[in-house]
C-alpha cells in the first residue's frame, strides 16, 4: 500500500512536470489570450486531472500514453493561446515529436550505462522511474534552447552564458545515474527516499531556469526604463528647439513692419548686394527646416536627435516622411527600430575615409494600407562583414544600442514585419516593414 501510494505521488509529480513542459513550449511559439485566471486553473486542473488518470493506470501502454499527451497539449493550447487550429495542431505535434526523441534518447542511455534489456524498463518501477526523470530533463532542456533561439528579449546574455545555464540538466542526469548504479551495487531497499530524490533532480531544472527567466525579464524591463528616459531626453531636446524656433519667429513677426521698410529703402536705393544678403540672412531667421514635426512626438524627438548628430559631424541627412500623427506601434519599439538603423548608419558614415565619397543617409518613412515602411541607406567606403543574416558591427556595444539589426529584427517579427539588408558597392540600405492592423 506504501508503494502504491509512493507511486501514484510520483506520477502526480511527473504529471505536474509534463504541464510544465507544455506550458513552457506554446509560451515560446503562441501567443496568450486575455482570459481570467478561474479559466487558466480550470484548464490546468483539466489537463492534470487527465495526465495523472492515463499515466496511472494506462501506464503499460505506449500509444495510450501518445494519443493522451497529444490530446491534453492541444487541450492547453486550444483554451489559453491564440492562433488557428492548424497551427496549434502542428506546434502540438511538434511538442510531442521532440518528447518521443527524447525518450528514445534516454532509452538508449539507459541501455548504454547498465547493459539491461529494454523490457525491465517498464516492469521495474526504479527503472521506469529514472527512464521518466531523465526524459523529463532532456525534453525540458531541449524545450528551453528551442524557445531561446526564438524569444524576443531586447536584452539577453551571451550565448556561452545560456550554454554554461544547460549544464545544469546534463549534470542532473549524470546524478541520478550514479544514483541508480549505486542502488543496484549496494542493494538499496529505501525506494521512497530515491524516488523523492528524482523528483528533486527534475524539479531543480525548473527552478533554475525560472529564476534565468525572472533575472531576463528584469534586465528587461530595467532597459526598456533606461529606453523611456532616453526617449524621453529625445523629446525634451526636441520640444526645447521647437520653443526657441517660435521664439525666433516671434521676434521675426513682431519686427516684421521693420524688415519690410528696410527691405523697402534697400530695393529703392537699388542696393542689390546688400537687400539680397537681407534676405537671405532674414531666411535664415525663419527656416524651420531643421525642426522635424510629423505630429508623432516620438518619431520627431528620435529623428530630430540623430538629425543634429549626423549634422554636427558632416554627414547629409535626407528625409522623406509620409506619416499619420497616430500610428499603432509602441514608442518604445519605434525607438528600437529608428534608434538602432540610423546608430548605425551614423557610424558606418563617420567611418568613411575615402574624401571623394560624400558621407549621406536617406531615410525614407511611408504608412500605406496599415503597414508602416521604413528604408534607410547610407554610403559606407568598406563592405561590412557579414554574420549569418546580419552584418557584425564594428562599434562599441552601449546598452541602449542593444543587439543592433537582431534588436531591430526582434521588434519587427513583432508586428508580422520583415527585415531585408542589402549591400551594393558603397551604398547601405535596410528596409523593414511593420504592420499596423
Amino acid at each position: 500500500m506504501i508503494h502504491s501510494i509512493a507511486w501514484l505521488f510520483i506520477e502526480g509529480c511527473t504529471s505536474l512536470f509534463e504541464i510544465l513542459i507544455i506550458l513552457t513550449f506554446l509560451n515560446g511559439f503562441l501567443e496568450k489570450k486575455d482570459t481570467t485566471l478561474m479559466r487558466k486553473v480550470i484548464v490546468f486542473i483539466i489537463a492534470f486531472i487527465q495526465l495523472f488518470i492515463v499515466s496511472s493506470f494506462l501506464y503499460n501502454i505506449p500509444n495510450a500514453l501518445i494519443v493522451n499527451f497529444l490530446g491534453v497539449s492541444l487541450f492547453v493550447s486550444l483554451f489559453l493561446y491564440k492562433g488557428k487550429f492548424n497551427t496549434h495542431m502542428i506546434t502540438c505535434v511538434l511538442l510531442l515529436a521532440i518528447l518521443v526523441v527524447t525518450e528514445l534518447v534516454t532509452l538508449c542511455i539507459l541501455l548504454l550505462s547498465f547493459e539491461i534489456e529494454p523490457g525491465i524498463l517498464q516492469n521495474n518501477p526504479i527503472f521506469k522511474l529514472i527512464g521518466i526523470t531523465i526524459k523529463n530533463i532532456l525534453s525540458f532542456m531541449a524545450i528551453k534552447i528551442i524557445c531561446y533561439f526564438k524569444k524576443s528579449y531586447v536584452v539577453e546574455t551571451k550565448r556561452e552564458y545560456y550554454f554554461l545555464l544547460l549544464m545544469v540538466p546534463i549534470i542532473c542526469i549524470f546524478i541520478a545515474l550514479i544514483i541508480l548504479e549505486l542502488m543496484l551495487r549496494h542493494g538499496v531497499t529505501d525506494t521512497l527516499s530515491v524516488l523523492i530524490a528524482y523528483i528533486g533532480l527534475m524539479y531543480i531544472n525548473a527552478i533554475v531556469f525560472s529564476m534565468y527567466e525572472l533575472n531576463m525579464r528584469q534586465l528587461e524591463k530595467g532597459y526598456k526604463y533606461k529606453l523611456i528616459e532616453k526617449q524621453l531626453e529625445f523629446q525634451l531636446n526636441h520640444y526645447n528647439k521647437l520653443a526657441e524656433n517660435r521664439e525666433v519667429l516671434s521676434e521675426v513677426i513682431h519686427d516684421f513692419k521693420n524688415h519690410l521698410s528696410c527691405i523697402y529703402n534697400l530695393y529703392k536705393y537699388e542696393k542689390e548686394n546688400e537687400l539680397g544678403n537681407y534676405i537671405e540672412n532674414l531666411i535664415s531667421l525663419t527656416d524651420t527646416e531643421r525642426i522635424i514635426d510629423t505630429g508623432n512626438p516620438v518619431i520627431d524627438a528620435v529623428l530630430s536627435e540623430k538629425a543634429d548628430i549626423a549634422n554636427k559631424i558632416g554627414i547629409n541627412f535626407r528625409r522623406e516622411l509620409n506619416l499619420p500623427s497616430n500610428i499603432a506601434i509602441k514608442h518604445t519599439d519605434l525607438c528600437i527600430v529608428l534608434g538602432n538603423s540610423l546608430d548605425n548608419a551614423i557610424e558606418a558614415c563617420k567611418r568613411i575615409t575615402d574624401n571623394a565619397l560624400k558621407k549621406e543617409i536617406k531615410l525614407s518613412m511611408n504608412y500605406r494600407d496599415k503597414y508602416l515602411i521604413i528604408v534607410v541607406s547610407n554610403t559606407c567606403d568598406k563592405a561590412p562583414v557579414r554574420w549569418g543574416r546580419f552584418f557584425i558591427s564594428s562599434k562599441p556595444s552601449p546598452e541602449l544600442h542593444g543587439l543592433g539589426l537582431q534588436s531591430i529584427d526582434r521588434t519587427v517579427k513583432k508586428y508580422n514585419g520583415n527585415m531585408v539588408v542589402k549591400y551594393d558597392k558603397s551604398l547601405f540600405e535596410l528596409e523593414i516593414v511593420m504592420s499596423t492592423a
